[in-house]
């Protein structure tokens, strides 16, 4: 059996490190299935980071999200190769392929967008843009046999907003990448008064992330707490405007010297920064079910997040909620929690309970396995 694992159009984000782990579980596992790749250059990056060999990997410099010629290239591999399945880990593929066509989904606008993450985008313009950029990555999400997502409210969202039948969608939870589950890192301990607070807050850039909040919550953890001393660390590329306007605001409010940012980072980079931070700082709006909560749950780092339902789904009792917009009741959280022994323990637990009842990496390779094998029966008639 062939399967062409397409990963061209994944360029930031948890996506990269979730095809990162998929391959490195295709590669270490003895299997039928001969493996080809369709791979970013930053994937690809990723993968040579964590020593792992791909030597008959197909690279695309730029994505096929934005270049038609390298959709055409992607179509040309594909008819080339001839593979009994093509698995995109994320899509839209940008891309029509002759061969059944598994395709991942997060693009939560697309799936269960809300009226609050599209209240915090700057204006009617940037919301009626990200609109229509729905519809489009909608209408090319179609264009596949089968579909796999990493929560039921994407599968719900896939049948509601785009009449893709439930029954042709695969729910697989997230989970984290085998390293974390080896890095020798203890639960950290609840920081003395006299320590420095550091603040972890793994992300690329995207509005849906709301890292712009981060310098009101620093001010607002200054203003209840003047003494208090405490960091934000970001991962942020240090060239991005939108870094610069973030650092930027944090200056203006006085908390400038609060924020820091390590820039990308490679896997092995996180769990670096995870070693010296106390608590994982999650603002975002709008998720499916991002890493970070595991990851942080494997390192024994405390979680303080949105009070949204996609939190709840994943972190049950394993966080300290806030209200969404209200930056100092994010403070009066994060100090709650590193004011408690009580508290510190109780969610460390219970992140150590949530990613027990979590696939491992090499489970959740094996699921996708089995949902890859089941996109090369019989084919079905294609919705798009």
């Amino acid at each position: 059996m062939d399967v062409l694992v397409n990963a061209t159009t994944l360029v930031k984000g948890g996506g990269i490190q979730v095809a990162a782990s998929f391959i490195a579980e295709a590669e270490a596992v003895p299997s039928d299935i001969n493996w080809h790749y369709a791979l970013s250059t930053e994937v690809a990056e990723e993968l040579a980071s964590l020593n792992i060999k791909t030597p008959g990997a197909t690279i695309f410099d730029n994505s096929p999200s934005r270049d038609k010629s390298q959709r055409k290239r992607l179509e040309t591999l594909e008819r080339t190769l001839g593979p009994d399945v093509v698995y995109t880990v994320f899509g839209p593929a940008y891309a029509r392929f002759t061969a059944p066509h598994l395709c991942g989904v997060a693009v939560g606008w697309v799936t269960h967008s809300t009226r609050l993450a599209f209240s915090i985008l700057p204006g009617w313009l940037s919301r009626l843009q990200t609109f229509l950029k729905c519809i489009y990555k909608g209408l090319w999400l179609r264009i596949a046999d089968h579909w796999i997502v990493e929560a039921d409210a994407a599968r719900q969202g896939l049948n509601r907003r785009l009449r893709i039948p439930l029954s042709r969608v695969t729910v697989v939870p997230n989970s984290c990448a085998a390293v974390f589950n080896n890095t020798g890192l203890d639960p950290v301990s609840r920081p003395q008064l006299s320590d420095t607070l550091r603040l972890l807050y793994v992300s690329a850039y995207y509005p849906h992330k709301h890292i712009e909040f981060i310098p009101e919550v620093a001010a607002a953890l200054t203003d209840i707490e003047p003494g208090k001393s405490f960091e934000f660390i970001l991962t942020l590329p240090d060239d991005d405007e939108n870094t610069a306007r973030i650092m930027q605001n944090a200056v203006d409010l006085g908390v400038g010297k609060r924020l820091k940012n390590a820039g990308r980072v490679s896997l092995n980079g996180v769990i670096g920064l995870y070693r010296d931070a106390h608590i994982c700082f999650m603002p975002s709006l709008l998720e499916t079910f991002s890493a970070t909560y595991p990851e942080a749950m494997a390192l024994g780092r405390p979680i303080v997040t949105t009070d949204l339902d996609f939190a709840h789904a994943v972190c049950g009792d394993a966080a300290e909620y806030y209200s969404p917009l209200d930056a100092r009741d994010a403070a009066r959280a994060i100090l709650r929690l590193a004011a408690s022994d009580r508290l510190w323990d109780a969610r460390q637990k219970a992140g150590a309970r949530v990613l027990a009842g979590l696939p491992t990496a090499r489970q959740k390779y094996e699921l996708y396995v089995e949902a890859i094998r089941a996109a090369a029966g019989p084919p079905a008639a294609r919705v798009g």
